[in-house]
Parts: structure tokens; sequence; C-alpha cells
């Protein structure tokens, strides 16, 4: 949600980035955070981190109707890159959890050396 928020106003290309480095982030973060289900985790993360966002957009809608700054930009590009957006935050928010399993779980290799 915070790169979301952070982005906005942004060139497209560098909102992108911002929002998929957030949402790898977030995924890890939620991976580590668990021990099991570390993929639905950070789905979970997905999911509240959009609707945390949709919650942002509806208020920032009814100050707007009321007479409120000039309305800002909602969603990062078009409806076309926004859901491409919304699909490729899904996958690098389970790509975060991945590694935070392969990082944190027993199951790594154990030819890693650890100090």
């Amino acid at each position: 949600m915070l790169a979301l928020a952070a982005s906005s106003g942004a060139d497209l290309w560098l909102r992108i980035v911002v929002i998929l480095a957030g949402f790898l982030l977030a995924g890890f973060l939620a991976g580590v955070r668990t021990l099991d289900r570390r993929p639905s985790t950070a789905v979970a993360a997905w999911a509240l981190g959009w609707l945390l966002w949709a919650a942002v957009v509806i208020v920032l809608w009814i100050v707007n109707a009321f007479g409120g700054p000039a309305e800002p930009e909602f969603g990062p590009g078009g409806d076309g890159e926004s859901i491409i957006i919304l699909v490729a935050s899904l996958v690098v928010a389970v790509l975060g959890a991945f590694i935070a399993d392969r990082r944190y779980s027993g199951r790594a290799s154990r030819s890693r050396r650890r100090f």
C-alpha cells in the first residue's frame, strides 16, 4: 500500500518498479512472519494492500465530491496497465514468499553454509 501511495504522480514505469518492489518486499516479509503456508500469507498481504489502496481511493473520491482538492491520479496507468500491474504484483508477492521460504525453512539446501 505504501508503494502504491509513494509512487502516485510519478512516471508510469517508475510507478511499476516501485509497486512491484513494494509487493516483493511485502511478500517476503509476510513469508518471514509465518512458519508455514508462506505463499497464502503473501496472497493475503497482497489482497490487504490493494484493499487498503481501494479504501484510500474511495475516501479521495468522497473528498473530491465535496469540493476538495483536484482529483489525483488514482490508478497506476490506464485500465489495461492497472490489471497487468495487479497481476504482476501478485506474482512478485508470492515470489517474495518463496524467497523467504527458501531462505528460512529447514528444507533449504544443506550445502549452503551458515555462519
